[in-house]
């Protein structure tokens, strides 16, 4: 008799237990998420290239989303920007989007080798639909350089020397901080 009494109340127990882990796993599905801790934004190098040789550098201040348009082309033509017509294609190395100005149609593609983490290489082309040659190509190297200068805000670009930021963004230009911030 006590072996039909003792295993009945194992089941109990059993199922009261998992109720209560079942009631645990409710209760914390419904806590808020933590917060997304900020990421501390990273300067990099971008050196537009003409085969092995850097003909130009500019150093910008980036967050993850600043540095996740590195490798995704927003084509203008004679400074229209180039409407896009459909969502873009995207691998884990490269990026392709139709778009149009007026009545001309365009290809805009960028083709990602390296490690994206710290030194990658992007080939951007842009070619008209009704042409077999790209009407523009550009080669670009980017490269982390650590953190952003005091007093620089995220999106801020400079050229090495030069005595203004340029805020990619707005286009709005402010003078570079001094070291003392």
């Amino acid at each position: 008799m006590s072996k039909s009494i003792f295993f009945p109340a194992a089941i109990i127990a059993t199922l009261v237990g998992l109720a209560a882990c079942q009631r645990e796993v409710n209760v914390a599905a419904t806590r808020p998420a933590a917060p997304p801790v900020a990421e501390a934004p990273k300067l990099w190098s971008i050196e537009v290239m003409d085969g092995d040789k850097a003909v130009s550098r500019v150093d910008i201040c980036a967050d993850s989303a600043v540095q996740k348009g590195f490798a995704r082309p927003a084509p203008e033509v004679n400074g229209q920007p180039c409407d896009r017509l459909t969502a873009p294609i995207e691998t884990g190395d490269a990026y392709s989007i139709r778009c149009h100005v007026g009545s001309q149609y365009y290809r805009a593609r960028a083709d990602v080798t390296g490690d994206t983490a710290r030194d990658f290489t992007v080939k951007m082309t842009a070619k008209r639909q009704d042409r077999k040659e790209p009407m523009y190509e550009q080669v670009r190297r980017y490269r982390l350089s650590g953190a952003c200068p005091a007093g620089w805000r995220i999106g801020e670009s400079a050229a090495p020397g030069d005595k203004q930021l340029l805020d990619t963004i707005s286009g709005a230009r402010r003078p570079t901080p001094t070291s003392g911030g």
